[in-house]
């Protein structure tokens, strides 16, 4: 397996869609890509949390839709 510099994967190797095909083919091995997760910081002090409004979750955030009222042809 072809890594990048110093050793390390390619962003074109880490993309999820490519890396399951290099890992189908044997090209790309996943002691390989366990080492390279294992590497990364963890970050997740420095993370800020956003929310963000869910309402196919049942949380209406807004206020309700209005439906158009519609003829019996299916025509407003």
């Amino acid at each position: 397996m072809t890594v990048g510099e110093k050793g390390k994967l390619t962003e074109l190797q880490l993309d999820r869609r490519v890396r399951e095909r290099l890992l189908a083919s044997g090209t790309l091995s996943a002691t390989t890509i366990e080492a390279h997760l294992a590497s990364l910081p963890d970050v997740e002090e420095q993370a800020e949390a956003i929310a963000v409004d869910q309402p196919a979750l049942g949380g209406a955030a807004h206020a309700p839709r209005v439906e158009p009222e519609l003829d019996d042809e299916g025509s407003e």
